[in-house]
């Protein structure tokens, strides 16, 4: 539960910075965009210097949030480059929709190393306690709704283009509404955010109604490798290196593939298993209620929420969902 003096204390530490380096978790969703953008937005309209990264490529379909593109680290800048002159003056480093250092990859060493002010904002149960200040509420339904909130505390603007980065993190962390974490206030915010500028219509379209031909290839081949487990309660897919190549796709590509299979009205659990450079697997669990995902995923080095969560894995590929279905059946067979 987030207090009004830990507002606060976020606003205090926000309005003493002068240069702020935003970042948040690596694969980057809308709710983590749209969380960077507002905050961006606000620390402009205080006069701050906001300098935001993302630590691995965003999708292409939230990069109309931002007017400028958004340095990658290890693309366009590297992590030694956080030592230089550039970002020496950073006084406060802002971290949205994580708290873990295994989500923030090569940016975690710097962090560590570094010995500047953070301020943490996050609906995440799993966490490493990574700010001086954290806004911390695993009840909200999006890091969004927190934003929301500190814009509210703060008295800030909420401007068009903050309206709509908002409103696609509340849309897409609750499935466009339609996820076991839609309640009141996320349906109250919603509508606030559409009276402040949001166009539903608008942001639903540029999210779900613009796939590339090779995305939808990819959604291809994620049903053709489905098999079904558990007389139909857990639906496995995977995607090998080779899908990618042969699609001309890219791992960003992924997001949201894995619901498909949920349409099935058996399964109770669904899993994606994706290929990685490493030859290991990133599983993605996805849950209906039944099962509680983010404990298999926490077992294994992971996280996320009790219906949404992830977790590296070795592969092969065989291994690897051995791993899980043998977690699963601990819970769907107790």
């Amino acid at each position: 539960m987030i207090t009004a003096d830990d507002f606060k204390q976020a606003i205090a530490l926000i309005e003493h910075s002068h240069h702020v380096l935003i970042t948040t978790h690596t694969r980057p969703d809308g709710d983590a965009c749209g969380s960077v953008r507002a905050m961006v937005a606000a620390l402009a309209a205080l006069g701050k210097t906001a300098q935001p990264i993302f630590l691995s490529p965003l999708p292409e379909w939230y990069e109309f949030l931002f007017e400028q593109k958004v340095p990658i680290l290890g693309n366009d800048i590297t992590p030694d480059d956080l030592n230089a002159p550039r970002f020496a003056d950073v006084d406060l480093v802002l971290i949205v929709d994580t708290n873990s250092y295994v989500q923030l990859p090569q940016f975690d060493e710097w962090l560590r190393a570094a010995d500047k002010n953070v301020l943490v904002i996050d609906h995440h149960i799993t966490g490493d306690n990574l700010g001086r200040v954290q806004l911390i509420d695993t009840s909200a339904a999006a890091a969004g709704e927190i934003v929301f909130d500190l814009y509210r505390h703060a008295g800030w603007p909420i401007t068009p283009p903050v309206a709509e980065a908002l409103f696609v993190a509340l849309a897409t962390d609750s499935g466009w509404f339609k996820f076991s974490n839609v309640d009141s206030r996320l349906l109250r915010n919603a509508a606030d955010l559409v009276d402040a500028g949001a166009d539903p219509n608008a942001v639903y379209r540029k999210l779900y109604q613009n796939f590339s031909p090779s995305r939808m290839d990819l959604l291809i081949c994620v049903l053709n490798s489905m098999s079904l487990h558990f007389d139909g309660r857990v639906a496995a897919q995977h995607l090998l290196r080779s899908d990618f190549d042969a699609t001309g796709a890219t791992g960003r590509d992924t997001e949201n593939l894995i619901d498909e299979c949920q349409r099935i009205a058996s399964v109770d659990v669904a899993l994606l298993f994706v290929e990685l450079a490493d030859n290991g697997f990133r599983c993605s669990l996805r849950s209906k209620g039944k099962v509680d995902v983010r404990k298999i995923a926490q077992k294994f080095g992971g996280g996320g929420h009790t219906m949404a969560s992830g977790v590296n894995l070795p592969g092969p590929l065989e291994h690897a969902q051995n791993l899980i279905l043998t977690e699963l059946a601990k819970q769907l067979n107790p």
